[in-house]
């Protein structure tokens, strides 16, 4: 028998109920699921490691204790392996100043012991005249260096004060006017100096009669005047401080003028390039890294760039990974791991610092 019944439509209204009810819920789940799995996949898969980038740091220390002078370089000003980075004067000027005035009296005695007695000894007197010219001349040059290097400090302290509006216009040029007096003090007397050193070098030694000798007492004297004076000006020489690496200055810690102690820190310079990478397997260690092992280093940025890398070295004691300590300061206890040093191979852009994930590679 023919089934004559027709189907009951069903209104379009209903037929969108059910497609909300039934199929849009287990397509939005489907979709979501498909992103998790993706994001699972893409920013937490596997990651069995943190390390941060290291790069070349050093520290530009005082060697003596002196006051810093002629700081040339700032913050983030790039820098040579080197390169003068500051000048460091090691000696007291008031215990220079005493000793140059002890060897100019000794001089002043020295010179008045010289009484000429015979026409023959007239040569050698000349001699030794224009010797003992040449050493009080050099010790004058000395004093007024150290006065000179005392007026430049004043100047920069004064100079520093004007900039924060805390002196005075006349103590700045006071000062200036003071430091210039000085340095054409300095100037006249080196050009004295240079050219008793040429008429010293231009006597013919020869025309000298013998009874100059080495082992006279004035002679003597002489020499150890010169040798005094010597001493006095290599120990007046400020200490050249050099960068001892190439890279940036991150922080310049003392200032022109300041006293330091010996060790004391004056900068910090850093390199711009990474040299390796510091990672840390944490506890429980399930696969102990073995140098040669293979791992992928993916950094924490948007793309999440990439690249297989080789263990180079594996620690011997669990440390603590400051790393996460620093991300989750409230934690009751430390996060611990066992250290491993990572060669890079330069095709990630990596920056000295710089946070990476890490996965062991196991075949």
């Amino acid at each position: 028998m023919a089934n004559n019944h027709e189907k009951i439509p069903v209104p379009p209204s209903q037929r969108w109920r059910e497609i909300r009810v039934r199929i849009i819920p287990f397509a939005v789940f489907v979709v979501v699921a498909g992103v998790v799995a993706w994001l699972w996949q893409d920013r937490m898969d596997a990651t069995t490691m943190v390390g941060r980038v290291v790069g070349q740091q050093a520290e530009v220390r005082s060697p003596q204790a002196g006051a810093l002078s002629e700081i040339t370089v700032q913050d983030f000003d790039s820098v040579s392996a080197g390169d003068p980075v500051g000048r460091l004067i090691t000696t007291d000027p008031k215990i220079m100043e005493a000793e140059l005035a002890v060897v100019l009296a000794e001089l002043e005695l020295t010179r008045l012991s010289m009484d000429p007695f015979a026409d023959q000894q007239r040569n050698i007197l000349n001699y030794e005249s224009m010797q003992m010219d040449l050493m009080e001349n050099r010790a004058r040059l000395a004093m007024a260096t150290i006065q000179k290097q005392q007026a430049e400090r004043e100047l920069q302290r004064v100079e520093r004060l004007d900039e924060l509006g805390l002196t005075t216009d006349e103590a700045v040029d006071e000062a200036r006017t003071e430091f210039r007096s000085l340095e054409q003090e300095v100037e006249v007397i080196a050009q004295l100096v240079d050219r008793l050193d040429e008429r010293l070098e231009a006597i013919d030694l020869d025309r000298v009669p013998e009874l100059w000798k080495e082992d006279d007492p004035r002679a003597a004297a002489i020499k150890v005047h010169q040798r005094t004076i010597e001493k006095i000006e290599a120990e007046m020489m400020p200490v050249t401080l050099e960068a001892p690496v190439s890279g940036q200055v991150s922080e310049v810690l003392k200032s022109n003028g300041e006293f330091v102690e010996q060790g004391d820190i004056v900068m910090n310079i850093q390199s711009p390039t990474p040299d390796y990478i510091i990672g840390h397997v944490r506890h429980p260690v399930f696969v102990k890294p073995e140098p040669g092992m293979e791992v992928l280093v993916r950094k924490q940025t948007r793309d999440r760039e990439e690249a297989i890398m080789v263990v180079d070295q594996v620690g011997v004691q669990m440390e603590t990974i400051e790393e996460l300590s620093q991300l989750f300061p409230e934690q009751p206890f430390e996060t611990t791991g066992l250290p491993v040093r990572i060669r890079i191979n330069r095709e990630l852009d990596l920056m000295p610092g710089e946070i990476v994930d890490m996965r062991l590679i196991t075949r």
